[in-house]
């Protein structure tokens, strides 16, 4: 595509000559001849430092806040992020507008949801793709990792272009409030936008300033979305809906009065294990979802919703529902002796509560807890984790998590003081020992929560990723219990 072709829609100019332009990256050891380069910076780099190395490698114009460099076509913007975005939608043909693009955003439950809306979506017979946390797919086929919830600009408008021309006709989307912030999704267009709760996270060094910054980074989608849907009783919602667009439909779910799809009530399912039944006002028949707890009772209610309010058959929201399963999130794994595994992606105190109240009407034994916690991360959060833990669990098994760069067993001595003294606790520093350990101490009736890894196949220690998956460790633990 040409250079000035490119610009043109965006209001710029041509600085130069108007070359063929091959493609797009931020990324200088993407670069091949003809690309142009962004040169962004970010929280651990400055792209304007390799714009020398993307030239050598071809680069035949260079995007950038910085000043223009000589004899190389420049285009020194203020905001290079947004611009990127904007000049991928224009490479790729703009493939939102051919799509019926549903967002999720949210602190909790977007894999969840996004997962819901897809599987709903499918039983109603759109061909349906998903991008978020775990991956970009069409259906259940996975089509690439993603590395982001949201990816950046160029990689989520090449993705947006294959699922439009593979015959999909819906596409959901998890949207952070970093995507936000970074301008991934600078000029998209959503058919609909859903906001499930806020809480405080992703605050502190590379992520969010503070609270008000976040806020304004999860309202700041829905002024790109013709349809949206929150929940009425999250306190967040009156300012996240004060950045709805007049004239654009707003649908609410909750629990008050003001809600317009109210919820009479989560229970647990009698007739299937650690299943729930989410009981809406008006309506006689209540909703099956396979997965336990309020948490993921409230994510149903929030695809219900939207679902609803998109025209979506009441038949296919139904049938959706009951089918789904989300890997890393809630995933049931029974084992011998009357012992359930569970593996799940909490990893913060409020998740932990969450998972732990929805988990107790079905456990007849006890709850023990396999658990670390991020290292490189704020200390508020790991203790606020090893309080939920005395709160709501049994017994504690204290292991790796992603240390990054910290000292597991330093991390796992912070939880531990919020621990003592309230619930029995072990420090087993390697993830599949402490699994195992864990397993070998269940009775009948216990179930053994494995938190914060969730669908993560790896741990991360000093700046390398190792594999690493627990489905495997209590796979490789039936297959023993089998043979003994």
């Amino acid at each position: 595509m040409k250079l000035s072709r490119l610009l043109t829609p965006l209001g710029l100019a041509c600085p130069g000559d108007d070359l063929e332009i091959t493609g797009l990256t931020c990324d200088s050891r993407q670069v091949s001849p003809g690309m142009l380069f962004a040169a962004l910076s970010g929280a651990r780099a400055d792209g304007a430092d390799y714009i020398s190395q993307a030239l050598e490698r071809g680069a035949a114009a260079i995007l950038t806040s910085g000043p223009a460099i000589p004899g190389v076509p420049t285009l020194s913007v203020p905001d290079p992020r947004r611009t990127l975005a904007l000049l991928a939608g224009e490479f790729y043909g703009h493939p939102d507008r051919e799509l019926s693009l549903l967002a999720v955003t949210g602190t909790k439950g977007k894999t969840t949801t996004a997962h819901m809306l897809r599987d709903i979506l499918s039983a109603a017979g759109y061909k349906t793709g998903m991008i978020g946390t775990l991956g970009a797919f069409v259906g259940e086929e996975k089509l690439a990792e993603t590395g982001n919830t949201t990816p950046e600009p160029v990689a989520l408008c090449a993705l947006l272009r294959r699922m439009a021309d593979g015959g999909c006709t819906h596409v959901v989307m998890e949207v952070s409030s970093q995507a936000m912030k970074l301008g991934r999704v600078a000029g998209v267009q959503f058919a609909a936008g859903a906001f499930l709760n806020l809480s405080p996270d992703h605050i502190g060094p590379g992520e969010h300033a503070d609270f008000a910054e976040y806020r304004a980074c999860k309202a700041a989608l829905f002024r790109q979305c013709a349809l949206a849907a929150g929940k009425a009783d999250d306190p967040a919602w009156p300012f996240i809906c004060g950045q709805v667009p007049a004239g654009v439909p707003v649908t609410t779910f909750g629990f008050g009065v003001d809600a317009g799809l109210r919820c009479a009530g989560i229970v647990p399912d009698p007739g299937s294990p650690l299943s729930t039944l989410v009981q809406v006002t008006g309506i006689n028949q209540p909703y099956r979802v396979p997965m336990p707890g309020r948490f993921n009772g409230e994510n149903a209610l929030a695809a219900i919703a939207l679902c609803r309010a998109l025209g979506v058959a009441d038949a296919h929201i139904r049938a959706g529902l009951a089918r789904v399963s989300v890997p890393g999130r809630a995933q049931v794994h029974p084992m011998a002796h009357g012992v359930t595994a569970l593996i799940d992606y909490a990893h913060n105190g409020e998740s932990f509560r969450a998972l732990f109240a929805a988990l107790r009407p079905h456990v007849a034994g006890r709850i023990i807890a396999v658990f670390g916690a991020g290292g490189d991360r704020p200390p508020m959060r790991r203790r606020d984790m090893g309080r939920a833990a005395a709160e709501g669990a049994d017994l504690a098994v204290l292991t790796e998590d992603n240390p990054r760069g910290e000292a597991v067993e330093d991390i796992c001595g912070q939880i531990a003081e919020e621990l003592h003294g309230k619930i029995p606790y072990q420090i087993i520093p390697d993830r599949r020992r402490a699994i195992l350990a864990a397993l070998a101490q269940a009775r009948p009736g216990d179930l053994v929560a494995l938190l914060g890894k969730g669908h993560e196949g790896y741990i991360e220690t000093g700046g390398i990723r190792r594999p690493f998956s627990e489905q495997a460790v209590l796979e490789e633990y039936a297959r023993e219990q089998t043979v003994k």
